[in-house]
């Protein structure tokens, strides 16, 4: 297990490549602890004990894999992902827990992202930034991309934790930026933006 700290309640277990595998984020809430994510390599999950709150981004494979590995309390998922996995709590539109809030968010990458907003401070959005690649391009759906910067301007947390990103950690504002970028690029009468690899 490769955990990085990033501050007193909330840490982080790296993304592996070899299986392919989301980052985990590991959240203290009070009395609780919670997950932003499973991964898809039980070897990353060797140093959690105990049972865990989970938050699943979306339902593809690398976050979701290792569900059947955790002790899990309360399970939240969209509806997208209930389909996939059979269970947990489906976030609709938003849920506060105490100081987390669970939050719809668009995304080209792939219908049915949550974000876990974590008191103001910070948010995981999983692969949500992320778009589709098709025939060597990067292709965001124009209309998801103007409604997931206008979800994210929402955010009060300044920091994004962007799975599968060396680093893990961005500004809010740079990625608000960049997204602006690509989403001047569309074109008139067509849904997609081309963007080059």
């Amino acid at each position: 297990m490769n955990k990085r700290i990033i501050n007193e309640r909330i840490s982080y277990i790296e993304a592996t490549e070899e299986p392919l595998s989301a980052d985990i984020g590991i959240i203290r809430c009070n009395d609780t602890e919670w997950l932003y994510d499973v991964g898809n390599d039980e070897r990353s999950l060797a140093g959690l004990k105990g049972q865990y709150n989970v938050v699943l981004s979306h339902f593809h494979q690398d976050h979701t894999g290792s569900l059947d590995k955790v002790q899990i309390g309360e399970l939240y998922v969209s509806g997208e992902t209930f389909r996939h996995t059979g269970r947990g709590t489906v976030v609709n539109d938003e849920l506060t827990v105490g100081d987390l809030r669970i939050f719809q968010i668009p995304s080209s990458h792939t219908k049915g992202c949550l974000g876990l907003e974590v008191a103001g401070e910070y948010a995981f959005v999983g692969d949500a930034l992320y778009s589709k690649v098709k025939d060597g391009y990067y292709v965001y759906n124009a209309q998801l991309l103007k409604d997931e910067i206008e979800v994210l301007k929402t955010l009060k947390a300044p920091k994004l934790l962007v799975s599968h990103f060396k680093g893990f950690v961005r500004p809010k504002d740079e990625v608000i930026e960049e997204l602006e970028q690509i989403y001047s690029l569309r074109e008139k009468n067509n849904p997609d933006i081309r963007v080059g690899r």
